[in-house]
């Protein structure tokens, strides 16, 4: 078996329009590689280049000398003391040692914690398994700083780390390259979970392995919606709140007199969600409605466990309606309304059924569903000072992968009886099939059915 030995070599890290450097690595230090360049180019995506970034794991400092050359003031840490004196030598060449402060440790030790000023928290998460037989073995030293833990992940670490801290900064970005195929305990799903959205900034298929830059942020920098005990309609409330900044919601379990598309009534019982969330004009101007619409039905079905009827219906895996989506305005006004409305419990309306929530998710509070949605929902359309704005391809790419995945389970879709074959979508949100007579491009439900 072999052994990584403690010789140090020359490596040549650049980023294009930014700076070309030479780092001395320490054999048992992580030299900047694929997943390397990954993250350099995730984190020139942000807006913004000031303020204090913290990066965890900083290895021999090919990150952190990019931060800093970026603009950013950082502090760094690494548990392997070889990484520390890599990273501290390496800034010291490039003349970054002013604005790069390295210093030893790591998540989980008594006397280090995240600095509460940090604007950016940046980590390149280990994925490694440990090692099997015949193949290379780690020094301890290397099996600590670049393995990943086999419960919960570092990443889980971080997040207790993140929420047990009082002082941190509301809208700070936490930014971290996963492995997301094969999966590796320091997955995302938690972080959404617990209110944290997010937004792929990067991604790479590395041989057998699909590496993703993921960026995760509190929904509303921690900031509530606008409950409503009971109102007559989410939609008409929100009006009142058009003009205000930020990250504006108006949720309300008791809605009584509640909008459908085209004019229809949505008919809701004490205890379902109702919620109108108020995004930015020009997102519609930019990517047209019918796909909005249908990007944020793959992602509320996404989130509650469910599947997406095309363009906007909200759906079990049996074709029977849970909920719906629906966009007022964007003509003049700053801000778009997008109601949504999700049924707590199955029955019956007008003869017709229903499903529910708890039909997917158990019995969870309408409150507890909203927060559920709402992650998603600031996942594609809140403004974060340091994120790009999601664009209509990443949209696009979204909400084919939602019905995607409710075609896979084998929902039928049919047009007076004839079966035909969703094969993609337009720009617009359109809906492409594959019909008797050829490829058809479809904008309206019209005599579509989905599902027996």
């Amino acid at each position: 078996m072999e052994r990584v030995g403690s010789d140090s070599d020359v490596t040549k890290f650049g980023v294009e329009g930014v700076g070309s450097w030479e780092l001395d690595v320490p054999n048992t230090v992580y030299p900047p590689r694929e997943d390397t360049y990954l993250l350099a180019g995730a984190l020139l995506e942000l807006s913004r280049h000031d303020g204090l970034a913290t990066e965890i794991g900083c290895g021999s400092g090919a990150i952190s000398i990019l931060l800093a050359a970026l603009g950013w003031k950082v502090e760094s840490c690494d548990i392997n003391p070889f990484a520390v004196a890599a990273t501290r030598g390496n800034a010291r060449k490039a003349g970054l040692a002013d604005v790069v402060n390295v210093r030893e440790g790591g998540l989980g030790e008594d006397d280090w914690s995240i600095p509460e000023a940090s604007d950016l928290i940046v980590w390149n998460l280990p994925y490694l398994s440990p090692p099997g037989e015949g193949e290379a073995v780690l020094e301890a030293i290397e099996e600590a700083s670049m393995s990943d833990l086999t419960d919960g992940g570092w990443s889980d670490r971080l997040l207790q780390e993140l929420e047990s801290s009082d002082g941190l900064r509301d809208d700070c970005l936490v930014l971290m390259l996963h492995r997301t195929d094969p999966r590796s305990p320091s997955g995302p799903e938690r972080w959404k979970s617990r209110g944290w959205s997010s937004r792929c900034l990067a991604s790479l298929r590395l041989a057998d392995e699909r590496l993703e830059v993921l960026c995760y942020w509190r929904a509303g920098s921690g900031i509530p919606p606008t409950v409503l005990e009971e109102c007559e309609s989410t939609m008409d409330e929100a009006e009142g709140i058009s003009s205000e900044p930020g990250w504006q919601r108006v949720f309300s379990p008791s809605q009584k007199s509640g909008r459908g598309r085209r004019g229809r009534s949505w008919q809701s019982k004490s205890g379902d969600m109702a919620c109108t969330w108020l995004i930015p004009s020009s997102m519609v101007e930019e990517c047209s409605p019918g796909l909005i619409q249908t990007a944020i039905g793959a992602v509320v079905s996404d989130a509650i466990r469910c599947n997406v009827k095309w363009p906007n219906d909200i759906v079990t895996e049996d074709g029977t309606k849970l909920g719906g989506v629906l966009l007022e305005g964007g003509s003049g006004g700053p801000r778009v309304k997008v109601g949504i409305g999700l049924n707590r419990k199955g029955g019956s309306v007008d003869g017709m059924a229903i499903a529910g929530w708890e039909d997917t998710v158990g019995t969870s509070r309408a409150l507890e569903v909203f927060g559920m949605v709402d992650t998603a929902m600031a996942s594609l359309f809140e403004e974060h000072v340091l994120i790009p704005r999601v664009g209509r391809e990443e949209l696009l790419r979204i909400s084919w992968r939602g019905l995607s995945e409710s075609l896979s389970t084998g929902t039928p879709v049919t047009r007076s009886g004839s079966s035909v074959r969703p094969i993609g979508l337009t720009e617009d949100g359109n809906l492409m099939l594959h019909s008797e007579i050829g490829l058809e491009t479809v904008d309206r439900v019209g005599s579509l059915r989905w599902g027996a």
